[in-house]
């Protein structure tokens, strides 16, 4: 049979682009505490090693780099990223070729926070909190329909 396709996505700070090519947030970002360059390209290594012959642009890798027909099929979704966040370049694009395709898509960045900041309310940040309220009312939104 026909598979279901999600009724909504949500991706917080999500790496949507594998490769390890420089963009005006990863310059910026580099020295976000939780995730500097050097952190992204161990990662990326480590998630596909250069010597196993993988393409960082495979849109199976890196969602960045899907076709817009595959884009064009994705359900509503919601970004978070922070506003110094390396990735948040990549996010922004993701989320505006989202919204050009015709699909409800929207990014939030919050501010004063590091990169995968979302756990962080019970630490006191409120950024934290006030993107963690939005994702809930979001996806309960979501759900409902």
């Amino acid at each position: 049979g026909k598979e279901r396709m999600p009724d909504a996505i949500m991706l917080s700070c999500a790496a949507l682009n594998l490769t390890t090519e420089l963009s005006y947030s990863r310059v910026v970002g580099t020295e976000d505490p939780v995730l500097p360059n050097a952190l992204i390209s161990a990662i990326s290594e480590a998630y596909l090693p250069p010597d196993k012959g993988f393409d960082k642009r495979s849109p199976l890798a890196s969602p960045f780099y899907a076709s817009d027909e595959v884009l064009r099929l994705f359900p509503p979704a919601l970004l978070f990223a922070s506003s110094k966040d390396p990735l948040l370049d990549d996010s922004v694009i993701f989320n505006e070729r989202l919204r050009t395709l015709g699909v409800d898509s929207e990014l939030i960045a919050a501010h004063n926070v590091p990169h995968a900041y979302l756990g962080l309310g019970t630490a006191g940040f409120p950024e934290a909190v006030q993107v963690q309220k939005y994702a809930m009312d979001w996806l309960s939104n979501m759900l409902k329909t």
